[in-house]
């Protein structure tokens, strides 16, 4: 019985072989990447993204501004801004520069942007990216106490990964290790040129945490001001009457 295999023009190796000759005539055996196996990394980067099942198929293109009923030119805007800013993401992610998306009013669009951001980098900029948020990242330095070693594994992948989104980061004040802990994790990627997307209530002057972590998202990311207006609770409505239509059909 002949075996199966999930790539056929591979065989599941992962690469496809084929020889060349040099002016000698002597041949080499060389390999290229298959298709396959971009599709496989490409997958892999989608679940180390750990982006939530609701938010996994959003795109800055299906960011809809005029939902916004006052101020839908501002959202048209930032729309435009974080449009550009992935497609000069090579540019930007040399420099390490992130974004900074902020507005005093929950439910104003950020997360969503953010996420969209995230995911248009890994899937047409070759880019690993992984989102996750202020009070998660504190509760993984918290579990540190106890000198896990997988837990500072953890630690080591939000200092290394190539985009890291933050969400919700603010007010919030922690004890002094667990300050120096998110200190380093900034420090490190500032240092090393990682790009880091940031989401918060609040201005980055106004952020009532550690001076050094200010200064470090001050220098790590463009601060983008989002509209003051919640769109939230009209997305729902429109999910919610989408759903109803389609129960209505016959």
């Amino acid at each position: 019985m002949s075996p199966t295999f999930k790539c056929p023009i591979c065989k599941d190796v992962g690469a496809v072989l084929y020889k060349v000759k040099d002016k000698f005539g002597k041949e080499y055996d060389y390999a290229n990447p298959c298709e396959c196996r971009t599709g496989r990394i490409k997958e892999c980067r989608l679940l180390f993204a750990n982006i939530p099942d609701e938010f996994k198929n959003l795109t800055i293109n299906s960011f809809e501004t005029n939902i916004y009923k006052n101020q839908a030119f501002e959202a048209v805007q930032v729309k435009k801004i974080c449009a550009n800013y992935v497609n000069n993401f090579q540019e930007m992610k040399e420099k390490g520069k992130g974004l900074y998306l902020h507005s005093e009013t929950k439910g104003s669009g950020k997360t969503r942007m953010a996420i969209s951001i995230a995911n248009a980098i890994i899937n047409y900029k070759n880019t690993a990216a992984k989102f996750t948020t202020a009070i998660r990242i504190i509760e993984e330095i918290k579990r540190t106490f106890n000198d896990d070693l997988a837990d500072k594994n953890v630690i080591r992948d939000l200092q290394r990964i190539d985009v890291l989104v933050i969400d919700d980061i603010g007010t919030e004040r922690n004890k002094p290790f667990v300050n120096e802990q998110f200190y380093s994790i900034l420090d490190e990627r500032l240092i090393n040129r990682k790009v880091t997307i940031f989401t918060s209530n609040c201005a980055i002057e106004d952020l009532e945490i550690d001076d050094r972590i200010v200064n470090r998202i001050q220098k790590m990311a463009v601060p983008i001001r989002f509209p003051e207006e919640s769109i939230r609770w009209d997305l729902a409505i429109e999910e919610n009457e989408s759903i109803i239509t389609d129960l209505l059909k016959p």
